[in-house]
């Protein structure tokens, strides 16, 4: 009698029995085993950055100490700064998602080192005084604009008045740090005044007072930072205009390809917890860095 075969798909090792005896063809073994490992499903994707955190227990990120007033060390010793609450305040957003205590592990970055920090893992987020560009988009992610600032002129009250911005500006004696945007911009709005290049804001504020420039320009909350750094009541001196004559938007560095970590970091910047961080840093009035914010421009 002949024996029809049952319809149906042969199993592999069959196959490869019928065609490469084991004992006779190494060969099969190594067919079987690619083969085999075929039929189980690939492994688990990369760890996101929310599942590391939950997993750890952990949430690394990098502020700096030298960008007042968003990460800097005070006179004791103590780091702290607008982005470094805002760090806090992330960590605190954590601890509710997952209902357990997120550690927040502090690592100093530098305005060189920030981008690798994040692109080697070596931490999850970099907050400061971090301006969102194209080219930096190729490397890396950014969140929500948290902070607008951009060029403004920093002069010593009793000059305000007679400061017109509205004018040329001719003959005034203004500090500048070249190779910046302010430089390309801001010196072609006002070619008649007297342009005095400096090495940094702390020369610059240095200059102003002591009476040897009557401006600084740069970015207005840099100044202001710069102000309280030197040990002045930044409401001796005034910003101006109110509005940047150009826009620089920071934002918090995130790594590439991580959405839900980008959507959780926007809320918390997004929250009325942030508005309110935001007012006790720098309301006119009562803040420590007094500056009128402008995250939509």
């Amino acid at each position: 009698m002949t024996r029809v075969a049952k319809r149906g798909r042969m199993p592999s090792e069959n196959i490869l029995t019928l065609l490469f005896p084991m004992k006779k063809n190494p060969l099969a073994l190594l067919l079987l085993s690619l083969i085999c490992l075929g039929n189980f499903p690939a492994q688990v994707d990369a760890e996101t950055v929310l599942e590391k955190i939950q997993r750890t227990g952990e949430l690394n990120a990098g502020a700096r100490i030298d960008a007042i007033p968003f990460g800097y060390k005070t006179d004791k010793g103590e780091w702290t700064g607008y982005s470094v609450d805002l760090l806090k305040l992330i960590q605190q957003d954590l601890e509710k998602k997952f209902n357990k205590p997120i550690k927040l592990n502090l690592k100093e970055v530098t305005i060189d080192s920030r981008f690798q920090a994040i692109e080697k893992q070596e931490v999850e987020i970099v907050c400061g005084a971090t301006t969102v560009t194209q080219q930096r988009l190729e490397k890396v992610d950014f969140s929500l604009p948290f902070f607008m600032t951009g060029s403004q002129f920093l002069v010593k009250l009793e000059d305000a008045a007679n400061f017109d911005i509205n004018g040329t500006l001719k003959d005034v004696s203004i500090a500048y740090i070249p190779h910046t945007t302010t430089d390309e911009i801001i010196r072609q709005i006002y070619p008649f005044a007297r342009w005095q290049p400096v090495r940094n804001r702390e020369e610059g504020v240095k200059k102003l007072k002591q009476g040897a420039v009557t401006a600084v320009v740069s970015d207005g909350i840099l100044l202001v930072g710069e102000i309280v750094r030197q040990g002045n009541e930044p409401r001796d001196f005034e910003i101006m205009p109110n509005v940047p004559m150009t826009t620089e938007l920071y934002a918090c560095i995130l790594p590439k390809n991580n959405p839900e970590w980008q959507e959780f970091v926007d809320q918390t910047i997004s929250s009325q917890n942030n508005a309110q961080l935001q007012q006790r840093w720098f309301n006119l009035e009562t803040g420590p860095f007094p500056y009128i914010i402008h995250t939509n421009p």
